[in-house]
């Protein structure tokens, strides 16, 4: 269910969506406990992820599964997402709270190579071991996606 606020962002006016913006709290949560800026995150909606930013979203604020907005994108995609996200000051090689995964360890469980290389480009170590002591090759499940990580 998505909160008011990701909605009136969503508005087709561009006027009424500024204005939308600025009383938007991006960090707000909706009744699941996510955060309407992980929920563009997920959309793909990149326009409205831009604008959250401006508004104030937080590159360090963690979803309900212990996600932080990077581990969304890594997940979900796209690769564009990635790049925005890391651009704005996200750290490419945090931990989330689910095994102490990287974002890299996220997209490694995907089949989307074009995300793992992103998080490559913008400096993921991929020596970096789960709390279970795996790197993201060892978790890969792709075998392209393996390779690009050896």
């Amino acid at each position: 269910m998505l909160s008011l606020g990701f909605i009136a962002v969503t508005a087709p006016d561009a006027g009424a969506a500024s204005a939308a913006c600025k009383k938007l709290d991006p960090n707000g949560q909706d009744a699941g406990g996510d955060t309407n800026f992980a929920l563009a995150i997920r959309d793909k909606k990149g326009d409205i992820v831009k604008k959250m930013l401006a508004c104030g979203a937080k590159l360090d604020m963690k979803t309900t599964e212990g996600w932080y907005p990077l581990h969304t994108a890594a997940y979900y995609g796209p690769a564009s997402m990635v790049d925005l996200l890391v651009s704005k000051g996200a750290d490419v090689n945090v931990r989330g709270d689910y095994d102490g995964w990287t974002p890299l360890h996220m997209a490694a469980q995907q089949e989307d190579p074009t995300i793992v290389k992103a998080l490559l480009k913008d400096g993921a170590d991929k020596t970096i071991k789960s709390s279970s002591g795996k790197t993201a090759a060892e978790m890969a499940t792709d075998p392209t996606i393996a390779a690009l990580l050896k």
